[in-house]
C-alpha cells in the first residue's frame, strides 16, 4: 500500500511536471523534481491512510481530523509538483465542496473554491436523505444518512458518492464502515493530479475570456472521477468477491474489513 501511494504520487506528478514544464526549464531536471516532491505527498497520504485506520482500531472519530490534515498535506505537495511549482507554495483543505486555498509564496493569502462536481455529487445525495451534521462536524466528511441504501439492488451499510457518504441509519456507530468510506474519499483525491494537467490550457482561457476568469476564481474543477470512475468499474472485471476490486481491498485494509468468505 505504501509503494501504491507513493508511486502514484511520484511518477503522475513526474508526468503533470513536464506538462506545465517552462519552456527555458530543462526537462530532466523538472522530471526528477517533480517525481521526488511527488513521491513525499504520495508517502504523507499513505501515512493519513494508516490514521483513518486508527478510527476503526481505537473507536474513534477523532482521528478523521488528525488524518485529513495530513492527507490535505500530502495531495496539496501533489498537486504543487505536479504543476511544476515548489513543494510548500500552495495549500488545501477540502471539506465535501468546500476547499480553503493557503497561498505561501510572496503573500500570505487563503481563497475560498467551490469544487463543482462535488457539488452536484452533494445535491444528488441530499435528495431523500438525512444530513448528519454531528458527525460531519465530527470527521470534516459530508455526511447523509438512510434507512435504505442498496447499490446494483444489493443492500449496503454505506457508499461513498465522490466524496460525499451516504450512511446506513442502522451503521451510524460502526467504526470500521467510517474508516472504509473515508479511504473511498481518499482515492478521490489520489487523482487530483489530473486536475494540474489542464493547467496551461485554462491559463490561455483565462487570458481570453474574463467570464472564465472569474469562474476560475470561484471554482476548483474537480474532474479527477472521470479518470477514478473507469478504473473502479474496470476493477469490477473477473472478481471473484468483493474486495477482489484494488479499490475496495485498500479501503478493507485500511478499515480492516476484508471478508471474501
Amino acid at each position: 500500500m505504501a509503494l501504491y501511494n507513493i508511486g502514484l504520487g511520484s511518477i503522475f506528478s513526474g508526468v503533470g511536471a513536464l506538462i506545465n514544464k517552462k519552456p527555458n526549464e530543462k526537462w530532466h531536471k523538472v522530471l526528477l523534481k517533480g517525481m521526488g516532491q511527488g513521491a513525499l505527498g504520495g508517502y504523507l497520504i499513505y501515512k493519513s491512510k494508516n490514521l483513518i485506520g486508527k478510527i476503526e482500531q481505537k473507536q474513534s472519530l477523532k482521528y478523521s481530523w488528525f488524518s485529513k490534515v495530513v492527507n490535505s498535506a500530502g495531495t496539496s505537495i501533489v498537486e504543487n509538483a505536479s504543476s511544476n511549482r515548489n513543494f510548500w507554495e500552495k495549500w488545501h483543505l477540502n471539506i465535501g465542496f468546500n476547499r480553503l486555498e493557503f497561498y505561501a509564496k510572496d503573500k500570505f493569502k487563503i481563497k475560498y473554491k467551490i469544487m463543482p462536481v462535488s457539488l452536484l455529487m452533494t445535491a444528488y445525495t441530499a435528495i431523500g436523505n438525512k444530513f448528519e451534521l454531528e458527525r460531519t462536524l465530527q470527521t470534516g466528511e459530508i455526511i447523509f444518512s438512510s434507512s435504505d441504501i442498496s447499490v446494483n439492488e444489493i443492500s449496503t451499510r454505506g457508499v461513498t458518492i465522490g466524496n460525499i457518504l451516504l450512511l446506513n441509519n442502522d451503521s451510524l456507530n460502526n467504526y470500521d464502515l467510517y474508516s472504509h468510506e473515508i479511504i473511498h474519499v481518499y482515492q478521490y483525491y489520489d487523482y487530483n493530479f489530473v486536475n494540474t494537467y489542464l493547467n496551461e490550457p485554462f491559463d490561455n482561457w483565462k487570458s481570453k475570456s474574463n467570464t472564465f476568469h472569474k469562474m476560475n476564481d470561484l471554482f476548483y474543477f474537480d474532474m479527477q472521477g472521470a479518470v477514478l470512475r473507469p478504473l473502479y468499474l474496470l476493477e469490477n472485471g473477473n472478481r471473484n468477491c468483493y474486495y477482489d476490486n484494488f479499490f475496495e481491498n485498500e479501503a478493507g485494509f485500511y478499515s480492516n474489513t476484508i471478508n471474501c468468505d
